[in-house]
């Protein structure tokens, strides 16, 4: 990855940790129910793609303290490894879930043999990487080392206008459709998936409003190598 664009990343997710008023914190109802949507959407994706993740060997690119891998950890996942720019991230995760095997590195340079692992995932990193030639770098390494299948969960591009959050985002291009595609080729199974963090927390209306597509604000996607 380009020095330039590495910094960059790293300015903008030590900005984003170090902010109080952010809504990514296990205190705000909105993001657990957030998160336990996307466990939910996450699981059934996929059974109905037929990756079985028992004993599965998985790595997390941009795996930041290692949440969602020790969820699939828990979930029947085998060898569980994760790789993160951020150095306070690692170390957190390395304290927080001992079973994992994280480290500091870069998503466009994975220190793994080809075809190392049975499914190779991404939460909300890609679409964090703003140079268009770096984030196709880090696609091709996913590929490279995945074997079996790789499950990508980003932003899709939704408007949110008046319900968008300001202040503690960090700078994001969302991926659409083409541009999944363009990344991983033809998907086995793409569809949309969560509900803005105002929209999740409000219990009943969330529950409602998750079953109209237009209003999910990610793309879930899983392709099989």
């Amino acid at each position: 990855m380009s020095e330039t664009e590495l910094e960059r990343i790293r300015d903008a997710y030590r900005a984003r940790d170090s902010a109080a008023d952010t809504p990514y914190r296990w205190e705000n109802p909105a993001y657990v129910a957030h998160v336990q949507g996307l466990e939910r959407d996450l699981l059934r994706a996929l059974s109905d793609a037929g990756m079985r993740l028992a004993g599965a060997r998985v790595l997390d690119v941009g795996c930041g303290s290692g949440y969602f891998l020790h969820r699939l950890q828990e979930y029947g996942a085998g060898e569980c490894h994760g790789i993160d720019l951020m150095e306070n991230r690692v170390a957190e995760g390395r304290e927080r879930y001992p079973t994992l095997k994280l480290q500091v590195g870069s998503a466009t340079e994975l220190a793994y043999a080809d075809g190392e692992f049975d499914l190779v995932t991404q939460f909300t990193c890609l679409s964090s990487i703003l140079d268009v030639d770096v984030r196709a770098a880090a696609a091709k390494e996913m590929r490279r080392v995945a074997g079996g299948w790789i499950l990508s969960y980003d932003l899709r591009g939704l408007s949110l206008g008046p319900l968008r959050r300001r202040g503690a985002e960090t700078p994001v291009q969302p991926l659409d459709a083409s541009e999944l595609r363009r990344l991983f080729g033809e998907p086995a199974l793409l569809r949309r998936a969560g509900l803005p963090l105002e929209l999740a927390g409000r219990r009943i209306l969330g529950t409602a409003l998750a079953g109209l597509p237009f209003l999910r604000t990610h793309f879930l996607g899983l392709w099989r190598q």
